[in-house]
């Protein structure tokens, strides 16, 4: 269980660290946020090599996402390893993924399927760290920082704009009383 936050929305959540992609000279990281007690969204993010371990990254090269998500596909429709292998895919055993990560939900989601489906891929292919699935995944908590980005800073925003309204207007008026 990892930490995560996302970038765009400002919200904290626990993903399930499922397992590490070694493709193409690359490394990624397939992992699941629980959406709701049926179902779980599937994300991958590049992994990128740190001192302390992994840190990840949600900006991706030409295709690169597209061919990531054709692999998630083949392993929830349960596709052979060998075959996987044969593709030049490898896993990456042991990934630790250093400090809170931060994803970007859009650019990162590939599929949402039944917590089950994830639990079968352990058992079919042992792709999830079993130390990864003794607990439930938890599920998404929103940040309640009062200077996030959320309602209190669009209140502030939209007092600004209000305060230019009426700066503008007074403006004007006083402009055409003077004439």
């Amino acid at each position: 269980m990892k930490e995560v936050i996302d970038v765009k929305d400002n919200i904290k959540m626990v993903a399930m660290l499922l397992c590490g992609v070694r493709y193409d000279g690359h490394e990624y990281l397939l992992y699941s946020i629980k959406r709701n007690n049926k179902e779980a969204n599937i994300f991958v993010s590049k992994l990128v090599r740190t001192s302390d371990g992994y840190r990840i990254q949600h900006d991706f090269d030409n295709g690169e996402k597209e061919i990531l998500d054709r692999l998630v596909q083949r392993i929830i429709n349960r596709e052979s390893v060998d075959s996987l292998v044969s593709d030049g895919y490898s896993l990456i055993q042991n990934v630790e993924v250093v400090g809170v990560s931060c994803f970007d939900v859009h650019l990162c989601y590939v599929a949402t399927v039944p917590i089950h489906l994830i639990y079968e891929c352990l058992n079919e292919y042992g792709l999830v760290h079993s130390d990864n699935v003794n607990g439930a995944v938890a599920e998404i908590v929103p940040d309640r920082r009062v200077f996030s980005h959320g309602f209190v800073g669009n209140l502030f925003l939209i007092a600004f704009g209000i305060l230019v309204l009426i700066f503008s207007v007074s403006t004007i008026i006083g402009v055409m009383l003077r004439k």
